[in-house]
């Protein structure tokens, strides 16, 4: 399927959103935070901050807010991404990242059994393409699965959240795209408020019920620069930019290039943190290319 200049644009835009995103594990560890649900709610807050400091100069936040409640399909949308994100956020937390990496890839699939299901036809290339781009991320990812699969409570668990965020991603870019289909534009700053407000609940569930020992006067300055980037680059920004790139892109495109996080993390983790890449890396990425150019043809 051949993309037009609004089409590149918004491949550039569905990119860098990755890309952003593929940094979150170097921040993380960077950080120094430890409690899930911390990260979770310190990524939106800052977030939040950002995007209204956004809607204040450009004089539009009466209208975000505006079209955030009055249109059910933005609502759903950011409960949508924001599961996405926390589901993610746990099962990297419960089970090792082989694993969970894997399962998230599997998220072409349901874009595919959805296309089906409403009647669509899958040409013969997006089949191959996507089989191809999901053995590359598998390729990648070797090394790091374990000699066993891992049966414990806590893992099981970890599973689950990762083919709940794989299918969730998939139902948010069908959603999206569907809209622009039917010519009905969703604010993509609405989204990406909705996804902050869902993160601030989790925030004030932490400040209430969950009492999470966190004081800024025990960090250094490397650790409160991370913080502000993986709210601002790896959140604020990917949020806004994959709402956004939903709207234009196809679905099936969308999804596998959601594939090249890995690459960027791994890319990311030895510029950062000097954890040389595995030999891998290279089979794995020449397969994901390739499958994403058969999915990038009819």
């Amino acid at each position: 399927m051949a993309l037009n200049h609004k089409g590149n644009s918004s491949l550039i835009t569905a990119l860098a959103s990755i890309l952003g995103w593929g940094m979150v594990g170097v921040f993380i560890r960077l950080s120094s935070l430890q409690s899930p649900l911390l990260i979770i709610s310190i990524r939106f807050m800052i977030t939040c901050i950002a995007l209204f400091l956004v809607l204040f100069f450009q004089r539009k936040t009466r209208q975000v807010f505006k079209d955030l409640f009055s249109d059910k399909v933005i609502l759903v949308l950011s409960l949508i991404l924001f599961l996405t994100y926390f589901f993610g956020t746990m099962a990297f937390m419960l089970a090792p990242i082989g694993e969970v990496t894997l399962l998230i890839s599997i998220s072409p699939f349901f874009v595919i059994l959805f296309r089906r299901l409403a009647g669509n036809v899958i040409s013969r290339n997006e089949y191959i393409g996507t089989i191809v781009a999901v053995l590359g991320v598998a390729t990648i990812m070797y090394p790091h699965l374990s000699s066993q699969l891992h049966f414990s409570g806590s893992s099981i668990l970890g599973h689950i959240f990762a083919i709940s965020g794989a299918l969730l991603f998939a139902v948010f870019v069908m959603i999206s795209n569907r809209q622009n289909v039917l010519n009905k534009q969703i604010n993509t700053l609405s989204v990406t408020l909705g996804t902050c407000f869902f993160g601030i609940l989790i925030f004030l569930y932490i400040i209430l019920f969950n009492k999470v020992e966190f004081s800024l006067a025990s960090l250094s300055g490397v650790n409160i620069a991370s913080i502000i980037a993986l709210g601002v680059f790896s959140t604020a920004i990917p949020t806004f930019g994959f709402a956004y790139a939903s709207k234009k892109l196809p679905p099936l495109l969308l999804s596998n290039l959601l594939l090249l996080e890995p690459v960027f993390a791994i890319i990311f983790a030895y510029l950062f943190l000097s954890e040389a890449p595995n030999i891998y890396i290279y089979p794995g990425i020449l397969l994901i290319f390739i499958g994403l150019s058969k999915v990038s043809k009819k």
